[in-house]
């Protein structure tokens, strides 16, 4: 085989492999957008998201991003949606720099005293340290995603079911 036709086989070979590649390092990377404050609206409660301390994301694979006015509105979103959405990704705001965090690995704090916009008092942050200094000023209990979850399910979802159950039933008397 002289080195002419040697070329063009590797290069025949090769050439889906490096389509494959371009096509890859061309994707657009999927991050978080910004959060229009006072504009957006949170795709669970249709409330406008105000408060850039509480302002989560959930992003798809196509890089679409669902915008919620608060923790416990993502993870509610996240529980009811999870097996029909190709999702990407989750993000909230560390609480003090208001940058975005992954969801799965910030650590949480669920105070009564310090207040997030539905209530369920969640406020997310990316190191413990950060987390012990607003704790040692309103207590609470320091949480990680998966707890989020259980909580949200429990205190939320729950309730909210339970009342429309009731609600139906009430109804039908």
């Amino acid at each position: 085989m002289n080195i002419k036709k040697a070329i063009k086989a590797f290069l025949v070979l090769m050439a889906p492999a490096f389509f494959i590649i371009s096509m890859v390092s061309c994707e657009k990377a999927v991050q978080p957008v910004p959060i229009n404050y006072g504009q957006d609206e949170c795709e669970y409660c249709r409330m406008k998201i105000t408060d850039p301390r509480y302002g989560s994301e959930l992003l798809l694979k196509t890089g679409k991003a669902y915008k919620f006015d608060s923790i416990e509105c993502l993870a509610a979103y996240y529980i009811e949606n999870k097996d029909r959405l190709k999702i990407h990704s989750l993000w909230v705001p560390d609480f003090l720099t208001k940058k975005f965090i992954p969801a799965e690995t910030a650590i949480y704090l669920h105070s009564k005293d310090l207040p997030s916009p539905m209530g369920l008092n969640l406020s997310a942050f990316k190191t413990r340290d950060e987390l012990e200094k607003v704790k040692q000023k309103y207590g609470g209990e320091i949480l990680n995603w998966e707890q989020v979850l259980q909580l949200v399910k429990k205190e939320w979802l729950e309730n909210k079911h339970r009342k429309m159950h009731h609600h139906h039933h009430d109804m039908n008397m």
